[in-house]
């Protein structure tokens, strides 16, 4: 098994890292245990005021989304590797344009350590599930 790497919380003014009070490192986590719990307003404010961020850089309309709850953020890794936490990577898009983004951009083709199956698959049945 390769040794996995601790990644740093994607809020830019937190230096957790994701995972670091779990024996399994969940490296699809974006925010670190506590900007997920006890202190989740703190990165939901920090989404709320960043906003979305598309200002019609991708080649599609600038974003016109109401914005009325975090929930409907999401982090965007603008080089599409979800490893690279380095603040000039991380951008904020509304749900609909982070997913435009990431089709367009075939992010999810990525071949990156943190897509890799989950579970043990000897047999290869979930191959390509993923």
């Amino acid at each position: 098994m390769a040794t996995l790497k601790h990644l740093k919380c994607s809020i830019p003014s937190c230096t957790n890292t994701v995972g670091q009070h779990s024996k399994q490192l969940n490296k699809n986590k974006q925010v670190c245990g506590p900007h997920r719990s006890n202190r989740k307003h703190e990165a939901d404010t920090w989404k709320l005021n960043q906003g979305c961020n598309n200002k019609g850089q991708y080649g599609i309309p600038k974003c016109t989304c109401v914005i009325t709850d975090a929930c409907q953020l999401d982090i965007n890794h603008i080089d599409g590797n979800n490893d690279n936490r380095k603040p000039d990577n991380i951008e904020v898009l509304c749900s609909n344009c982070h997913r435009v983004v990431t089709i367009r951009n075939e992010h999810h083709l990525q071949p990156t350590a943190s897509r890799r199956a989950k579970i043990d698959d000897p047999n290869g049945l979930f191959t390509g599930l993923y």
